[in-house]
C-alpha cells in the first residue's frame, strides 16, 4: 500500500510540475516586460522633458530624441548598439502653441521566452515647449 501511495504521489508531481513551471515563467516574463515598457514611457518622458526646456533655435526634438537615448542606455536598454531602437521626435503647432511629439519604439527581448510575448514597447507623450517666443 504505502508504494502506491508513493507512486500517485510521483505521477501527480509529474503532471503538475509542467504546467506550474509554464505558469512562472510566464509572470516573470511579463513582469520583465512591464518593467522595461514602463522605463521606455519613464525615458520617453524625461527625454520629452528635457527637450521642451530648449528654446526653439537649438532645436529641442534633437535634445529630446539625444536625451531619450541616454535615458534609455541607463536602464540598460542600450539604443546605440545593441537595440535598434526607432526615435521620432516631431515639432508641432497647433493655435500658435508650440509642442514636441515624442515617439518611442523599442524592440522587447524577453527574459525566459517560454510564453508569448510583445515584439516591441511602445511609447508617445506630446509637451508643450517652455519657450513659445
Amino acid at each position: 500500500m504505502k508504494s502506491a501511495r508513493r507512486g500517485t504521489a510521483a505521477v501527480e508531481f509529474a503532471l503538475t510540475v509542467p504546467v506550474l513551471m509554464f505558469i512562472i515563467f510566464g509572470v516573470l516574463d511579463y513582469s520583465w516586460y512591464i518593467k522595461q515598457a514602463t522605463d521606455v514611457v519613464r525615458a520617453t518622458r524625461e527625454g520629452l522633458r528635457i527637450g521642451v526646456t530648449v528654446s526653439q533655435a537649438d532645436g529641442p526634438d534633437a535634445a529630446a530624441a539625444s536625451q531619450v537615448e541616454i535615458v534609455l542606455a541607463g536602464y540598460g536598454l542600450d539604443c546605440d548598439n545593441s537595440l535598434d531602437c526607432d526615435i521620432q521626435a516631431t515639432p508641432t503647432s497647433v493655435d500658435g502653441l508650440d509642442s514636441v511629439t515624442l515617439a518611442v519604439t523599442v524592440p522587447y527581448e524577453p527574459l525566459i521566452g517560454l510564453v508569448p510575448t510583445p515584439a516591441q514597447m511602445q511609447a508617445e507623450i506630446t509637451m508643450a515647449l517652455e519657450d513659445q517666443s
